[in-house]
């Protein structure tokens, strides 16, 4: 019996012994280890981007099919994961772009619209919606679900009161001027605040917009190195906490101001906060950036350095989470915010088709490529079910998820998708699509220029350029193209006779798309 209690004894003091090493303060390693049901999220998504900037497309390959630029983080996470080929979003420009990726509704459910849509008005999306502390998005509803939310890098669609283009110091100010520093400290200030009022527990490193006119010209160079340290200093942050985190880490890479293909070259000691005290040793530093690149011998590829210098950030991270022990618990999104080649700010392939990939170890079968058709309206309810929330704690989307897509299947998840910018909307099935353009009546009847797509200026912006020159209908009130055969949209199919039956089938699914979102849109909203 006594050499029974003693096993008995050994037993259980191994248990308690076991127990007790468990819940030793470890960081975060010891959560990831106990809650590996509730993965975390690493959603980065880069600005402006051309297809030739990625390997994994085939415009990322030269002539001869070798890569056009050095990027092996991003190389290893696509062939790791899951690239969509068929990535759409649902309003080709930058702020309702990311607005629907925030939140996974439609742009005109923003509440910068809600006088338009209250008097049943045509709304005119561009620039002009915001995310309000008030609207719905993944942050917050990851928050309420025991998330750690952070964000860093480029906003351009949170609202900030106060800190516009107008506001703030001249472009000649020197920012060494001790108001001139105090102003973009304080700025930087806000901007964290109206973040951390729309969900997020941490937010750092963060350029209120695109660079020309948010700081004096001292300022206004690309930092991806302050991006890259706003998003460590957050996974620091978080390895002490208890709980699974999602971070939005948006990149200003690659759009403007330039040089072109030459951003990294940029002042190392500015940023939209002011100037650092020494450059930043976070990633790999940018002076090696040109030497890597002829050793890849990728000298000749005007894309390669600035794409190098993004992967090398995106490197860091993935390095941290690793040392972390949190890497395979985590899940990345990568988006491109929308298509740039000739049709940004329209709905034409160019502008609404994009790319995305999503890489994990453990949630995702990975190592291929999906043509499915998927929207940006979707990676809410996707990340939504990843993590697990429950039905009722999520708030309401127009999306769908494809987590399916993410575990193996080739099935599509919409019957067809939906599209609007300025003056336009557009619905795509089975390949087809039928575009409408319809100015808005509150607009003047004769303009000194015709309004283009965008519709909030005669003549447009420098940004339409491209897509006004590169689409010969571009001002055909009604557009009907077969992409598969014309996915150039030259050839505008809507007045023939051949294909009359599915224009009526095509306009009455935008009828009913239309019917679904807020405000009006010319004989489309049923009266």
């Amino acid at each position: 019996m006594k050499s029974v209690r003693f096993v008995i004894l050994i037993m259980l003091l191994a248990a308690i012994t076991q127990v007790a090493g468990a819940t030793e303060p470890q960081g975060k390693r010891i959560q990831q280890t106990a809650d590996a049901t509730r993965p975390n999220i690493l959603f980065i998504i880069s600005d402006d981007q051309e297809r030739k900037e990625f390997n994994f497309l085939p415009e990322g390959r030269d002539e001869q099919g070798e890569p056009r630029n050095l990027s092996p983080n991003l190389d290893r996470l696509a062939a790791e994961g899951i690239v969509f080929s068929n990535q759409y979003v649902t309003s080709p420009v930058c702020t309702p772009s990311r607005l629907t990726a925030l939140t996974g509704t439609y742009a005109s459910r923003s509440s910068s619209f809600s006088k338009t849509a209250s008097n049943d008005g045509q709304i005119n999306i561009t620039w002009n919606c915001h995310i309000e502390p008030e609207t719905p998005n993944l942050a917050r509803t990851l928050q309420q679900a025991g998330y750690f939310t952070g964000a860093v890098g480029k906003n351009h669609v949170i609202e900030v009161k106060g800190v516009g283009r107008k506001e703030g110091p001249a472009d000649d100010a020197d920012p060494r001027d001790a108001d001139v520093e105090k102003y973009y400290v304080d700025k930087q200030q806000k901007l964290i605040s109206a973040f951390k009022n729309c969900g997020f527990d941490y937010a750092a490193s963060l350029y209120h917009g695109n660079l020309p006119g948010h700081t004096c010209k001292a300022l206004e160079f690309h930092n991806m190195d302050w991006i890259t340290s706003g998003a460590l200093t957050f996974l620091d942050q978080w390895s002490e906490e208890d709980e699974p985190f999602f971070l939005y880490m948006a990149t200003t890479l690659n759009h403007g101001p330039g040089p072109r293909y030459k951003k990294y070259t940029g002042d190392p000691l500015a940023t939209p906060a002011g100037l650092l005290d020494k450059p930043l040793a976070v990633q790999p530093a940018r002076e090696t950036i040109p030497q890597r690149v002829a050793d890849a011998g990728l000298s000749d590829q005007p894309t390669a350095c600035d794409v190098l210098w993004l992967d090398d950030g995106i490197g860091a991270v993935l390095e941290k989470l690793r040392t972390l022990g949190a890497l395979d618990n985590t899940i990345v999104f990568f988006f491109d915010d929308h298509g740039v080649e000739s049709g940004k700010g329209s709905l034409y392939e160019g502008g609404i088709r994009s790319m995305s990939f999503a890489w994990s170890p453990k949630y995702i079968e990975g190592g291929r490529q999906s043509s499915v058709n998927i929207s940006n309206v979707d990676f809410a309810p996707t990340i939504l079910e990843l993590c697990g929330v429950p039905a009722e704690q999520q708030h309401s989307v127009d999306g769908k998820s494809f987590v399916s897509v993410l575990q193996g299947s080739d099935e599509e998840i919409h019957d067809h998708l939906f599209f609007e910018i300025g003056a336009t909307r557009a619905v795509l099935k089975d390949g087809w699509k039928y575009l409408a353009f319809r100015l808005p009546e509150m607009l003047p009847a004769n303009p000194s220029l015709p309004y283009t797509h965008l519709a909030d200026r005669p003549g447009g912006r420098g940004s339409e350029g491209p897509a006004k020159a590169f689409y010969p209908n571009y001002y055909d009130k009604n557009q009907l193209y077969d992409i598969a055969a014309d996915p150039l949209e030259r050839n505008n199919l809507f007045d023939n006779k051949s294909q009359q039956t599915r224009v009526r089938e095509m306009q009455q699914l935008l009828r009913e798309a239309v019917a679904k979102v807020p405000g009006s849109f010319a004989e489309f909203t049923e009266k």
